[in-house]
């Protein structure tokens, strides 16, 4: 479980960085290199999820709090994915795609682990 941890925190960090750097010089990521109402509201959305999904990785939070962020983590990453092939976005498509798989497979293996036990006869 420790290696899905550093996998799913790598991941949130860099999709982070890529709407920090989606503002700051939006020519490294986007074709036509300008600062849309999209990408403000793709940053506003990644940073806040980001933060809270690396909380809920970091141990501090409640247990059962990493199950749903990864959930709406993989869930919104899909999404990004189809923004991505929208829109023409290359990386947008491979990092939602990875992103998105590694989050939502993390969160099925989580909800296996946390069920019970079938009892037996």
């Amino acid at each position: 479980m420790r290696l899905l941890t550093v996998v799913n925190g790598a991941l949130v960090v860099g999709s982070m960085a890529s709407a920090v750097i989606g503002l700051v010089k939006p020519s490294l990521l986007l074709p036509g290199g300008e600062v849309s109402v999209g990408l403000e509201l793709y940053a506003a959305r990644a940073l806040p999820l980001g933060a809270a999904v690396l909380y809920a990785l970091s141990g501090r939070a409640k247990p059962e709090l990493l199950l749903p962020m990864l959930t709406v983590a993989g869930i919104v990453q899909a999404v990004d994915v189809v923004i991505g092939l929208r829109q023409g976005v290359p990386g947008m498509v491979v990092g939602g795609s990875v992103s998105a798989v590694v989050h939502l497979a993390s969160a099925w293996i989580l909800h296996t682990r946390q069920r019970p036990a079938p009892a037996a006869a």
